[in-house]
């Protein structure tokens, strides 16, 4: 039978407005090398900390932090700074230019190149730099809500997802329904997580919201009688798992019969749960092990 061409979901008004409100840190945090932290001059109404100490740090180390600076990403710092929202636009052009420009060379989040805004008069021009837009507290608030949206939804399409899934069938399960084909609007859901809302049928609704690691995502299967069993071919309510060579999960999704599978890439606010065909994962994760687990 012929694969049916992906439908394109988009992010609801809703899902915007939260992305609005959270998206961008209330604190200001900028990354900086040593050279460029023992230049700053006005220091008093900041903290700074070495980067080793604040990526441990168990505020900073917090999923909307993490996932909004992208520290995955980030290069070449030895410092960070955490200030105010309004304490960058206290400074001389110079300085407040020399931190904004640090923050693109060392590819932290929330650095979006400025032809991803249509209205560029809506964008301060102290946070214009070498053809970004650095996005920061005070400058966010003071940016309409329309070029929000704009920018916001250009992001997810461009960078995060395309927003391509199949259709949920009329005789899937009835608790995949709320959230199939959706985006969210908490940071940290992952793929493990969105499995083991499937697997529980969603009777642990909040469960979908967690980052679920590796040992607690096999306990739970555990737990609800899943097995590791030797087989490629899956059947409605297996779970496929991904694994690396060195035996680490790197993605796991929820077979609903018919080769499509309830599915989450990613634990950011972009990603969105979607049902997808096991082509279309196995486009992405072709090149890991996959396991078969059912219930026994």
């Amino acid at each position: 039978m012929k694969e049916q061409k992906p439908m394109q979901i988009k992010p609801t008004p809703t899902v915007i407005t939260a992305w609005i409100a959270n998206y961008v840190p209330e604190k200001d945090v900028f990354f900086l090398t040593e050279e460029q932290y023992k230049k700053l001059t006005n220091t008093f109404a900041i903290l700074a900390m070495p980067i080793d100490e604040f990526f441990n740090h168990s505020t900073y180390n917090q999923i909307h932090y993490t996932n909004s600076y992208e520290y995955w990403n980030i290069k070449r710092a030895q410092y960070v700074i955490i200030a105010e929202s309004g304490w960058i636009e206290q400074l001389s052009n110079a300085e407040r230019t020399k931190i904004l420009m640090a923050q693109l060379q060392c590819e932290r989040g929330m650095t979006v190149p400025l032809s991803f805004i249509q209205n560029r008069q809506d964008v301060p021009a102290d946070y214009i730099h070498d053809g970004h837009v650095i996005l920061q507290r005070a400058m966010w608030e003071k940016m309409s809500s329309s070029t929000k949206v704009q920018l916001l939804e250009t992001m997810v399409y461009e960078w995060w997802d395309k927003g391509e899934c199949k259709e949920l069938p009329v005789n899937a399960p009835i608790f995949l329904r709320e959230f199939a084909n959706t985006f969210g609007t908490k940071q940290g859901s992952n793929c493990l997580a969105a499995v083991l809302y499937a697997v529980t049928e969603g009777k642990c609704s909040w469960i979908i919201d967690e980052w679920i690691h590796q040992n607690t995502f096999l306990e739970k299967l555990k737990q609800c009688h899943y097995q590791n069993i030797e087989t490629k071919t899956l059947v409605k309510g297996d779970v496929a798992v991904w694994q690396d060579t060195d035996g680490v999960i790197q993605h796991a999704a929820y077979c609903i019969g018919e080769n499509l599978f309830f599915n989450k890439h990613g634990q950011t606010i972009f990603n969105p749960w979607k049902i997808l065909s096991k082509s279309q994962l196995d486009k992405e994760w072709s090149q890991l092990n996959m396991l078969t687990y059912r219930v026994i």
